[in-house]
């Protein structure tokens, strides 16, 4: 158990410091996923990120989930933005980051990391993470400030200190009832090039950018464990 402890933590480390959201923590509520109403104009722009996303950004959502084995999961993310600083000799905006949960199956966790993205507002990119795990280069592409239901990208590639090699993906599909999905995903190869594991972030967005509610999904090929978290923001 120890094992699947430290595996799952560090794909939440590496993986999940995407979550985020606008507003307030969530409640204890079944998350509102966007799975069911009126079609979404497909002409509609959606901002990719809350106005306010790159400052005196300062959130907190609550989760709950399960995973293949049978296990329970509650906890709770937030994130705020940090001073500019560098990060691979670019200047960046850092997002921290912290993940509090308990699972059923192993105790008590913490993780906290920081994210980075570039300063420049008409060429967003995603530079990377620090922390137990952290980015030592990066090949990035523009991420727009905008999309439409049906737009797609790739933000970068992205070589950790243990010689793995990430990819992050992003699309926009149908939320119903005038909202969009948001999902960033990531694909992690270990050092031979062997799938080592996935991770999703799904966010119901308003065209403004305001996250509504957020679905992580990770799936871990050395252990054979998914795990599926949400939450209200």
């Amino acid at each position: 158990m120890m094992y699947n402890k430290y595996k799952l933590l560090g794909t939440l480390t590496l993986l999940a410091v995407l979550i985020s959201g606008c507003g307030g923590g969530g409640g204890g509520t079944s998350p509102n996923t966007g799975g069911s109403g009126n079609p979404t104009d497909t002409n509609l722009s959606f901002k990719l990120f809350p106005d306010n996303y790159f400052l005196n950004y300062n959130v907190s959502a609550n989760l709950a989930g399960s995973d293949n084995k049978g296990n329970t999961y509650t906890g709770s993310s937030a994130e705020n933005s940090l001073p500019e600083t560098t990060f691979l000799s670019e200047y960046a905006i850092p997002i921290e980051t912290i993940i509090n949960f308990t699972a059923s199956n192993v105790g008590f966790a913490a993780v906290t990391q920081n994210q980075y993205f570039g300063t420049n507002a008409s060429d967003r990119r995603f530079l990377g993470v620090d922390g137990d795990i952290t980015t030592v280069s990066a090949n990035t592409f523009t991420i727009p400030t905008t999309a439409k239901i049906g737009d797609s990208g790739t933000a970068g590639t992205y070589t950790d200190n243990s010689g793995s090699i990430s990819t992050l993906t992003w699309d926009i599909k149908d939320g119903f009832d005038g909202n969009a999905k948001l999902t960033l995903l990531t694909t992690t190869n270990d050092q031979l090039g062997n799938l080592d594991n996935t991770f999703s972030t799904t966010y119901l967005i308003k065209p403004d950018g305001t996250r509504l509610s957020v679905e992580l999904k990770t799936f871990n090929v050395n252990v054979d464990l998914e795990v599926v978290l949400s939450g209200n923001y």
